[in-house]
């Protein structure tokens, strides 16, 4: 019986996978290439960021070369602020400790209050609100626009009538405070009438006494003073506006009007 010698098969050549080939190149493991360009998006600027933090730690680094004061100012000398802005400005504005500068700053009696603005990169504006005397408080201290005390002498180089542009406080009580309100009141009630307050006392009863530049006295009392001095004001509108230098005294103690007591004669008239 015959047999027919078969063919051997030859193989079939087998497609290798892409993403299999793509395995073994990578050690069995493709790349997280999107995750690499997140962390390199995200990694990258932080880094810039974290040295900048750093270079700017160093107070040599970007020094304040330039400070400005501005404010009105009529009786602080800028000088005056130079020592204590220089203690703190050899550094950058960065470390610049601002509180701290305000604080030192406000310790001259002159300064009410400071405020800083940053010019990047290397300039500070240091703006100074100035005290506002009204009025002197005692022989050493004068009193403020806002009922501070300032414990100053005034400037003559900047206010060369001294003293004598001031009103004077006078409590026999030292109450302090409360004569230092009182007069601001009088100067709020006051505000437009002719003649400035030189002067305002307070006796031992607490009875109010108001002197005028004219030498003029307005004797309050010690209740109603709002009121009191209003109804001298119209007063002054109705009948004593043109004869007003020759009055001395006027007396507001009264229910309804007052008295006037007049520079030559003692009449007291009721008005």
């Amino acid at each position: 019986m015959a047999f027919k010698k078969q063919k051997a098969k030859r193989p079939q050549a087998t497609r290798k996978n892409a993403k299999a080939t793509k395995r073994s190149l990578s050690g069995g493991r493709s790349l997280p290439w999107k995750t690499i360009g997140l962390v390199t998006f995200i990694g990258l600027p932080l880094l810039g960021v974290i040295g900048s933090y750093q270079w700017l730690k160093n107070p040599e680094n970007l020094t304040i070369k330039s400070v400005e004061v501005i404010g009105e100012l009529k009786l602080l000398d800028k000088a005056q602020l130079q020592p204590a802005i220089e203690k703190y400005t050899k550094t950058n504005l960065y470390l610049l400790d601002t509180k701290a500068l305000e604080k030192e700053l406000q310790k001259n009696p002159w300064v009410h209050s400071v405020s800083m603005t940053h010019i990047w990169p290397e300039k500070l504006i240091v703006k100074v609100h100035e005290q506002k005397p009204v009025a002197l408080w005692g022989e050493d201290a004068m009193l403020a626009e806002n009922g501070t005390i300032i414990n100053a002498r005034l400037p003559l180089h900047k206010m060369p009538a001294g003293r004598a542009s001031l009103p004077t406080l006078f409590s026999p009580n030292d109450k302090g405070r409360n004569m230092a309100a009182g007069f601001l009141e009088i100067r709020q009630w006051m505000k437009g009438f002719p003649l400035k307050v030189v002067g305002f006392k307070e006796d031992m009863r607490g009875s109010w006494q108001v002197t005028l530049e004219n030498g003029m006295v307005l004797k309050i009392g010690r209740e109603h003073h709002q009121k009191r001095l209003r109804r001298f004001m119209v007063g002054y509108q109705e009948s004593l506006k043109n004869i007003i230098n020759t009055i001395k005294v006027v007396d507001l103690r009264y229910t309804n009007g007052f008295a006037v007591k007049w520079k030559k004669g003692l009449s007291r008239n009721r008005s």
